[in-house]
């Protein structure tokens, strides 16, 4: 059996995710360490003391007395490892910002980790890093397998208006069309906030800067409460209104300078007052 094994597993929970620059592509959560454990279909925790995984989803678990027990695809709701020691070379080179090397590791950690929590995890990472680099079809396919499995991710604004992100640079501007819309709609004020933002970005990307403009300022104006989208909202509508050689553009990128001072978009903000 060609198999994964680790000595501690990776508790599930929130993972908090910083900010879209290179270095916080990485989860920036802590996890506890704790002993392997398999949640079986009935929803009972098994704990051991060492986890395997083979390619087709059995998993082997090694009980505190010494004896392995085995799940079958099927048999299990979870299974968990520890966090992999390949994720500490991960978040160095994406605060280096090597980027293809991170996303090299990641598809290792796919791999290698496969029905042991981590693989999930990786992905997720890895759709992120690669459409930092603008690898958008490359995205896209670490998206749509995450939403196959992870249905609820489709869900979650942040991972939409990055799929949404990948759509647009990949030129499926309907589809793109289609989610922003849907978004909009749904009631959410950041899922709307988020999606206005992506509307502009494909606005501007079929030049009509002016209803680009449009977008992001009223993101930046009415969407005041979701702090999470106010420094790309406010950074995008000073270089929209820059775009116009508008005088207005200077006060934008003081306000993100100020405002959002640790945000990533504050030192392009600098450069664009220069």
């Amino acid at each position: 059996m060609n198999v994964n094994k680790h000595q501690w597993i990776l508790l599930p929970g929130r993972i908090r995710v910083c900010s879209r620059s290179f270095a916080v592509l990485i989860f920036c959560s802590s996890f506890a360490a704790a002993a392997p454990y398999v949640i079986n279909s009935a929803g009972q925790q098994i704990d051991g003391t060492a986890i395997e995984s083979a390619a087709d989803g059995t998993i082997l678990l090694t009980a505190s007395n010494g004896q392995v027990l085995t799940f079958r695809s099927g048999s299990y709701k979870q299974a968990f490892a520890d966090k992999p020691e390949e994720m500490v070379q991960v978040e160095t080179l994406a605060k280096s910002g090597d980027l293809a090397g991170a996303a090299a590791i990641l598809r290792r950690v796919k791999k290698q980790y496969a029905f042991l929590g981590w693989d999930q995890r990786a992905g997720l990472m890895l759709a992120r890093v690669e459409l930092a680099q603008k690898n958008f079809a490359a995205a896209i396919t670490e998206y749509e397998a995450l939403f196959a499995v992870q249905p609820q991710l489709k869900t979650v604004p942040a991972e939409r208006a990055n799929y949404m992100q990948a759509l647009l640079g990949a030129g499926r501007i309907k589809e793109t069309a289609a989610l922003i819309d849907e978004d909009i709609a749904s009631g959410s004020r950041e899922a709307a906030a988020r999606a206005q933002i992506v509307r502009g970005d494909m606005k501007a990307a079929a030049g009509q800067y002016e209803e680009a403009l449009l977008d992001y300022l009223r993101t930046a104006l009415l969407f005041t409460d979701q702090t999470a989208v106010l420094p790309e909202a406010t950074y995008k509508t000073a270089v929209a209104l820059k775009k116009r050689n508008d005088p207005r553009a200077a006060d934008y990128f003081q306000k993100v300078i100020k405002e959002f001072p640790n945000s990533e978009f504050a030192e392009s903000a600098k450069k664009g007052v220069e």
